[in-house]
């Protein structure tokens, strides 16, 4: 079943990656481990993502080895799919260290470290791109930089919590954004600092994601992992905080 029949997109991703964020107190609280079927529908889907991707710059390099049309295609699913999953992959190792165990930790250093390489392949490849198209490979950068930031952000106010910087692209940035959130307000109930990441994100980041679909089952199948790895109450505490990706997806599975 192809993801776009429900208009999963980078905007979806990374909205996904927000409410990851969101939740991790909750289950951080608990303790709330997701089940090992989540986390083997959290793997595979990235490992066929992974294969695939790096099918696509093998031929490529075999047929036209710097071809930009096939880097504007995959780095936005790349790229975001990088915040989703060293976001979720921090809630997996901040669970780990209240648990006193090092599985889920395991799970996202391969799952991460398989989309590192897909990157470096990428980055490196952009920097034979000719010189023609050097404004589509500066805006294929951008687009890396903004994801990056959005990334340590959200890890950040997870990893805070348990000294977690391991996913972050930057640490001393990401601990930077997860000390910001844990004192800008201590009223549990209100959670300004959420609101106002909330908000940036969907002002300030959204707007350059396109809302094009994207066809990969394979994230329908992440999305539905993650998804299922929330607890109800964890997803459901905060009402205002729920945003239209949780309605359309978690709704449909659960």
């Amino acid at each position: 079943m192809s993801s776009q029949r429900f208009g999963l997109s980078g905007k979806s991703l990374a909205e996904l990656a927000l409410v990851v964020s969101q939740v991790a107190p909750s289950m951080l609280d608990d303790i709330s481990a997701p089940a090992s079927e989540s986390l083997r529908g959290f793997w595979q889907s990235n490992r066929l993502l992974q294969r695939q991707w790096m099918n696509e710059l093998d031929d490529e390099t075999n047929a036209r080895p710097q071809d930009i049309e096939l880097f504007e295609q995959l780095a936005p699913r790349l790229f975001t799919s990088e915040i989703l999953v060293r976001t979720f992959s921090t809630l997996l190792a901040s669970l780990d260290t209240r648990l006193g165990t090092d599985d889920l930790t395991r799970v996202a250093r391969n799952v991460v470290g398989g989309l590192l390489q897909i990157r470096l392949t990428v980055l490196s490849r952009l920097l034979a791109v000719p010189e023609i198209d050097r404004d589509r490979v500066l805006k294929i950068d951008r687009l890396r930089r903004r994801c990056d930031r959005w990334t340590d952000l959200l890890v950040g106010t997870i990893a805070i919590r348990s000294n977690c910087f391991e996913f972050a692209f930057d640490p001393d940035r990401a601990r930077d954004f997860g000390e910001e959130a844990m004192f800008a307000d201590t009223e549990v109930r209100s959670r300004p600092f959420e609101h106002l990441v909330s908000a940036g994100l969907r002002v300030t980041f959204l707007q350059h994601l396109s809302n094009e679909a994207f066809d990969e089952p394979e994230f329908l199948i992440l999305t539905q992992s993650i998804l299922s790895s929330i607890p109800r109450h964890a997803l459901h505490r905060d009402g205002s905080l729920r945003t239209s990706l949780e309605r359309r997806i978690y709704t449909s599975y659960r």
